[in-house]
């Protein structure tokens, strides 16, 4: 699941080479000032983590996931392969290879929410992506996931620590304290190096063709969370107990049907 694309069980596509490699856009969030570059490009470079359950329950247990709950695979978006998740299901983590089809339908997402509006819960926690950070989107989904699953569990560690300490900030302002959280980053690093990868981990300065995002559940309405996007997606009501259809039938909508021919990995932050 490192470099080269892996096979992938009864999913409908194979798993992308590795979890973060991606052409991505900068994302689309105000003008970025000169201070701001700077301190972009004194931070940052984190190593990708790679697409397997043992890898990110390594690191979430260590920054703080509690006991009980583990990131599983998911095998397909079929009603019997969901059925194979243990309940209940937290949140989502997806990986998909870019694709110019992806990106247009971002463009379109994006124009169309900005020209119609959306509404947002003041609960979540929302982290922007920011470039000087390299390919620390699989940390990032593994946050959203965490930080904004309250409702069923409450994070510890460090999490919990970051979370209190930029919780009400902008998501521009999370992104760059995420660049300077030190203790996150040498856990993520671990993780990324772990002798639970199943292949080589790709240099800090490869440009990765993946990308990791979250889909979580806040106030009974389910959120993508994508930190290389201007802000997250409301994508309409839901419950504890039809979350994880929900969120497979809109992966099934948004990125298998658009990108056909892409690459794509789910697994779950499920109950264990």
């Amino acid at each position: 699941r490192h470099p080269s694309p892996s096979p992938s069980p009864p999913s409908p596509s194979p798993s992308p080479p590795h979890p973060s490699r991606t052409n991505r856009n900068p994302p689309a969030m105000a003008t970025t000032t000169t201070t701001e570059k700077k301190r972009e490009l004194a931070e940052g470079n984190w190593l990708p983590l790679e697409s397997n359950p043992e890898v990110l329950n390594g690191f979430a247990t260590r920054v703080g996931l509690p006991k009980g709950w583990t990131f599983c695979d998911i095998y397909g978006v079929d009603k019997e392969l969901l059925g194979m998740v243990p309940q209940p299901c937290a949140a989502v983590v997806l990986l998909f290879t870019s694709s110019k089809e992806l990106k247009a339908f971002k463009d379109k997402q994006r124009k169309e929410i900005e020209e119609k509006g959306q509404e947002l819960s003041k609960d979540l926690f929302y982290i922007t992506q920011h470039d000087g950070i390299g390919n620390a989107c699989g940390t990032i989904a593994t946050i959203h996931a965490m930080a904004n699953s309250t409702s069923l569990f409450k994070s510890e560690g460090v999490v919990k620590k970051f979370v209190e300490e930029w919780k009400g900030k902008t998501p521009s302002e999370i992104g760059y304290g995420l660049l300077k959280a030190k203790d996150i980053q040498e856990v993520s690093e671990d993780a990324a190096e772990s002798k639970d990868a199943q292949t080589a981990t790709p240099d800090r300065e490869d440009n990765v063709n993946a990308h990791f995002i979250a889909f979580v559940n806040v106030g009974d309405v389910l959120y993508e969370m994508d930190g290389r996007k201007a802000f997250p997606i409301n994508h309409g009501k839901t419950s504890e107990k039809s979350f994880l259809e929900d969120a497979a039938a809109v992966i099934k909508k948004n990125f298998f049907d658009v990108s056909p021919n892409g690459n794509f990995n789910m697994m779950a932050l499920s109950k264990a």
